[in-house]
């Protein structure tokens, strides 16, 4: 009996007499949508504007960015990519409809083209692209009252002009601007919505970390006619972390190692000479460390680069001036030895009305002329170990000054920047 059943059902619902009610109500909605959407659009032309059509003032559009993604592409190109929805509202009277049962018209992506659309463009952008995998991510609801939600995945490269004269303790202003290209405010008027900005949580920029976002108009007029604008304005600052692992706290042990010269023997030159070279060449390595856009102005990674690059150097000239000191007095005082020792063997010779000095005595004037020239070296070296001693605290006291100058004054300064529309 069960068996019997179950065929007569499944003969039911290969005939067609039986159809579940959801599908038919399904069926019947979408068939209301499509007459609607096929009225609204037979005598709808998308080339004339809702004020032109209508005369009602203008449009106004309403803007609003969902920020996907955001980073920037170095400080070598001065720009930032951005990816986000790009979600826009105006009323077209035209588009209004009043069928029961139906709240809003979903287009399809296909169907967006029938529309008239705001015609806005991205002032600083470079390059940019529309989304289309695995559809165009494009959408388009249309209210009862002709009000237009659009909404579009944008992902683009925009200009930032950055000032870089703190870099890398720098705080950074990117912009975003917004402005209609053909229509004046006459016939459309662009606005930001409220919230204008929402940032996705998921964001996390490798260099910088968005600190607020300022929102506001930028009119302009071209050619006598005044065009909508609007702007935002990406208060960013940098995370310098990266910086500090990679450049201040390697240069400021590369100065530390200079240091060790000042406690080595002036006479180990072979040791001190190669410990100088050594750290020049690893200061200057590090100058090229960083990735940065050529600029005609000093930037504070210029100025803690030059300076330690100056330490280490001084350190190479400390030594440098000790040694040729040093050897300047050992061939003075050879000089004079040697003329001590040659004055008194003639007057030896001339006093006894000899020709020969007998050994005791040649090797008695020989001993006292070594003796005058090691006494003379041991002065010599006294005096570059002086010139060491004092080195060994000069040195760390001025660099110390130089890092609580440094820090004090680009913790605090923050260079004028024009931020006028």
């Amino acid at each position: 009996m069960l068996d019997l059943c179950c065929i007569v059902l499944l003969l039911f619902f290969q005939n067609g007499d039986l159809q579940p009610l959801n599908n038919t109500k399904s069926t019947t909605l979408g068939g209301k949508e499509q007459k609607i959407i096929d009225d609204l659009l037979s005598h709808y032309d998308k080339r004339v504007s809702p004020t032109d059509a209508v005369g009602e003032g203008p449009v106004l559009d309403t803007v609003q960015l969902y920020i996907l993604s955001l980073d920037s592409s170095g400080d070598s190109s001065m720009d930032f990519k951005m990816s986000f929805f790009l979600r826009q509202r105006w009323k077209d009277v035209r588009l209004s409809h009043n069928f029961s049962g139906i709240s809003v018209l979903e287009l399809h992506h296909s169907a967006i083209e029938a529309v008239w659309v705001p015609d806005i463009y991205f002032v600083n952008e470079e390059t940019a692209h529309f989304h289309s995998v695995s559809v165009p991510n494009k959408m388009l609801n249309i209210y009862p009252d002709g009000e237009v939600s659009y909404s579009v995945r944008v992902t683009g490269t925009y200009a930032c002009h950055m000032d870089l004269r703190k870099y890398p303790l720098d705080k950074q202003i990117c912009s975003v601007s917004i402005e209609s290209y053909g229509h004046s405010t006459r016939s459309l008027l662009v606005r930001w919505k409220i919230p204008p900005v929402v940032l996705s949580r998921n964001i996390k920029m490798t260099q910088f970390t968005i600190v607020k976002t300022v929102p506001y108009t930028c009119d302009q007029q071209y050619m006598e006619h005044n065009y909508s604008c609007i702007k935002l304005d990406l208060h960013m600052t940098r995370m310098n972390g990266f910086y500090f692992i990679h450049m201040y706290v390697p240069s400021i042990l590369i100065v530390m190692l200079s240091w060790i010269s000042f406690w080595l023997d002036i006479e180990a030159t072979a040791a001190r000479v190669s410990l100088g070279i050594l750290t020049v060449l690893a200061m200057t390595t590090q100058n090229n460390f960083t990735d940065i856009q050529h600029v005609s102005y000093v930037t504070a990674m210029n100025v803690w680069t030059a300076a330690s690059l100056a330490f280490v150097f001084l350190a190479v000239v400390e030594y440098a001036y000790i040694n040729v000191h040093t050897r300047k007095h050992i061939r003075k005082t050879m000089t004079n030895a040697t003329s001590t020792i040659s004055m008194n063997t003639t007057n030896h010779k001339i006093n006894n009305n000899i020709i020969t000095i007998p050994n005791v005595e040649a090797k008695s004037i020989q001993g006292s002329g070594k003796k005058y020239i090691l006494n003379n070296m041991d002065v010599d070296n006294k005096r570059g170990r002086r010139v060491d001693r004092y080195a060994r605290f000069a040195f760390p006291i001025c660099y110390i000054l130089f890092n609580i100058v440094y820090w004090s004054f680009y913790m605090v300064w923050e260079p004028v920047k024009d931020t006028a529309p």
